[in-house]
């Protein structure tokens, strides 16, 4: 499982948005049912994702050269 919440398909807010949102509405829902188990892991899954997708965040910051892994030369190096 590949655990990178800095991927590419994550850029947009909206879908970082989206997945704080389901897990965050699923804790809603058990709550209002009284299911206080599925409240309390659904809740934390949707508070984890509020810490990952938005607090620490740094999926917008550009990308270093050790990072870079597109085939091209790194010109800075080349005299």
């Amino acid at each position: 499982m590949n655990n990178d919440a800095n991927h590419p398909w994550f850029k947009p807010a909206w879908r970082r948005a989206l997945m704080v949102a389901i897990p965050a509405a699923v804790a809603g829902w058990d709550a209002f049912n009284g299911n206080w188990g599925w409240t309390l892991i659904f809740g934390g899954v949707a508070a984890y994702a509020v810490y990952i997708f938005f607090i620490a965040w740094n999926g917008d910051a550009p990308e270093s050269k050790s990072e870079r892994d597109d085939g091209k030369a790194d010109v800075d190096n080349q005299l």
